[in-house]
């Protein structure tokens, strides 16, 4: 049980983390100064030391918070379709993916966008982290490729020798046999889907397509149709 320090402790971590959201939204995360928000708590600079060691420990708090928030969603999405359901599955949490980015466009843009200055990307808990995201589609694609669910594509060009030795390094023993063409699909899958998402959250997607919903809804069924996920909403 927390006492009544601990607990009034707790409070000005969560308000210190909320008002960051807001000048992060404000603002941007640039923005983001430790005077801004002792300033905005009614607080000195110095008290917020007793919080945070300093505004990159804050900004690697949020990060985390945002990649755990997102991962919840994702995993929500993947767990109300039956785990049979391999293809629909897959379209249910990739249609999750946008809906959480749009929803949450300060928390995806803070670990998705552009460097934030001074914060460290390669910090392993933050690597950590966005794995436990990932992984939640590397066992969905697992599961096809056990399952002979995934379909190798005729490819009208030969993969580069280099970017094909640095995938095949970057996987784990139980995907290694899975051919190169499919992990090259996979990937192109991941960055468009960011891509469109990226693009949406800038303001450019809606002159270009008219419906970003619509256009993204048949972009993930197109992909996931070209590996052999084929699945009709």
């Amino acid at each position: 049980m927390q006492t009544r320090r601990e607990k009034l402790r707790q409070m000005a971590f969560d308000e210190i983390k909320a008002l960051s959201w807001e000048i992060i939204a404000e603002q941007g995360v640039d923005d983001l100064t430790v005077n801004g928000i002792a300033k905005r708590m009614g607080m000195t600079s110095p008290a917020f030391y007793r919080y945070y060691e300093s505004r990159d420990a804050l900004i690697r708090s949020l990060v985390l918070d945002a990649y755990h928030s997102f991962r919840k969603a994702l995993e929500a999405a993947r767990d109300s379709v039956p785990e049979e359901n391999i293809a629909q599955r897959l379209y249910t949490i990739f249609m999750a993916y946008r809906e959480w980015a749009v929803n949450n466009s300060n928390m995806f843009g803070l670990f998705a966008g552009r460097k934030v200055y001074g914060f460290d990307r390669q910090d392993r808990k933050v690597i950590a982290e966005s794995e436990k995201v990932y992984q939640i589609f590397i066992d969905l694609y697992k599961q096809a490729w056990k399952r002979g669910l995934l379909k190798r594509p005729a490819m009208n060009l030969q993969l580069p020798g280099p970017y094909l030795e640095h995938i095949q390094n970057r996987l784990a023993d139980d995907m290694k046999s899975v051919p190169a063409e499919i992990i090259n699909l996979v990937l192109n899958l991941t960055c468009l889907v960011h891509g469109m998402i990226s693009m949406e959250l800038s303001g450019r997607m809606d002159n270009l397509v008219g419906n970003p919903t619509l256009f993204y809804r048949f972009q993930i069924l197109d992909m996931l149709h070209k590996i052999g996920m084929e699945y009709q909403p």
